[in-house]
């Protein structure tokens, strides 16, 4: 015998999150003070919806609801169930770090995803830091479930803005006079069960005195997990995604500079292939940044000179290492070359720009090296020995190579100003 019952969300239904709630902006930050009692220390607490069964008004057992489904290849499939927004809502860049003063507009786009069966209608709209020059509000109507749409809103930052962090928020607001802004992000992997997490529609931006290379395009080789072209276009860089085809036969010497993303002497085949290419690029008088590499890069002596990673023990008592690195994101950092241009041109690097770094300084950084490079600077973690190969520049026939340990690949996608000024130098360093 079988029997269905309808349930429907109450119309007060906060959309489905851990019990727990990341506190204000910090991700490292978790706060649990406002959960009930019985579900602390759970790792995300009940379900949504459970049914109980009851024989002769005694309970028998409870399940949870779940969504079940045949999968051709996996076989039976069961997927929790989940409440969403009526109307989900999502802005990108979620960070970006702009020139000020800069007076070219920038773009954002708002994505709406429709929770709801029904017909929804309203305007979307983004709040803007108190001063800056309001954007119009744009219609939407979303009329099934999953139905979605996109919205570009062209932002300028008014005259004279105050540098420092600002916050740009998405809004809908429907016809009927609900409000959101937020969406779900699902973490969903074969072998764990799916989550939900609320993401605020809130884009982060840093108003920063960054001045940007007068040099032209940069091409960029994508490493591992690698957002660090996104975050320099959004900056206001023109950028270039290389792929096999341009390292094997494209011409290398229309670009301003080339930048080999993290292990990307791991993930990019072509890659290995053209490194002749990319070396000759340099003689000729190119320029070629080299984010962190692991081993394959340094053992197979891809680097215009030697170089090697990791090995014994750099203080008495310790043990031997695969890589040096520095993993407190305020370890102090020494520039061994102050008047360099790589510290002065465009922007003059000081101190503060090594805050807010996000968590570690560096890794990979070389540990031996030919006399042909010239270490740049100094970072240690505490209680550590003085590491100086997190920033290496050589001169290659008429042009410059640089290895960097440096984690501009987590910094510039969090909108670190200080990182930005500094990459940004490393593009302009003249040959």
């Amino acid at each position: 015998q079988s029997r269905k019952v309808a349930a429907v969300a109450a119309a007060t239904a906060q959309p489905t999150a851990p019990y727990f709630r990341l506190a204000g902006g910090d991700t490292a930050w978790y706060d649990w003070s406002n959960a009930p009692p019985a579900v602390r220390g759970e790792p995300f607490g009940g379900a949504e919806l459970t049914g109980r069964f009851v024989l002769d008004g005694t309970a028998l057992w409870e399940r949870e609801v779940s969504l079940r489904l045949n999968d051709p290849a996996h076989g039976e499939v069961r997927r929790p169930l989940a409440v969403v927004p009526r109307v989900d809502v999502a802005i990108e860049p979620a960070t970006a770090v702009w020139p000020a003063g800069d007076p070219a507009a920038r773009r954002f786009l708002v994505t709406l995803i429709h929770g709801a069966r029904d017909t929804t209608t309203g305007t979307v709209v983004l709040e803007l830091p108190a001063g800056w020059p309001a954007v119009p509000a744009q219609r939407f109507r979303l009329t099934r479930e999953e139905a979605s749409a996109t919205f570009a809103f062209q932002v300028r930052q008014p005259g004279g803005a105050a540098q420092g962090a600002l916050a740009v928020r998405a809004v809908a607001r429907d016809d009927a006079g609900r409000r959101y802004h937020a969406g779900l992000l699902t973490v969903d992997y074969p072998h764990i069960r799916p989550r939900s997490l609320v993401r605020p529609a809130l884009a982060a931006i840093h108003l920063a005195p960054l001045a940007l290379p007068a040099a032209g395009r940069v091409g960029y080789i994508r490493g591992a997990a690698d957002r660090v072209p996104e975050a320099l276009a959004g900056a206001g860089l023109k950028v270039e995604l290389l792929d096999g085809v341009a390292l094997a036969r494209g011409d290398l010497s229309r670009f301003a500079a080339v930048v080999v993303g993290p292990r990307a002497y791991e993930t990019e085949p072509a890659l290995l292939a053209a490194n002749g290419r990319l070396l000759d690029y340099a003689r000729q008088g190119g320029l070629v940044v080299v984010q962190y590499q692991q081993q394959a890069y340094f053992n197979g002596g891809y680097a215009p000179f030697a170089l090697t990673v990791g090995g014994p023990p750099l203080l008495p008592g310790g043990q031997p290492v695969g890589h040096d690195r520095v993993t407190d994101e305020r370890a102090p950092v020494r520039l061994l070359a102050p008047g360099d241009p790589v510290f002065r041109q465009p922007n003059r690097i000081g101190p503060a720009d090594w805050d807010g770094w996000v968590q570690e300084r560096g890794l990979y950084f070389a540990r031996s090296w030919d006399r042909a490079w010239r270490p740049l600077l100094e970072t240690h973690d505490p209680a550590e020995a003085p590491l100086e190969g997190g920033l290496l520049e050589a001169r290659v026939g008429r042009g410059r190579y640089v290895y960097t340990g440096l984690s501009f690949f987590r910094q510039l996608p969090a909108g670190v100003p200080g990182a930005f000024r500094l990459f940004a130098n490393l593009l302009a360093l003249p040959r």
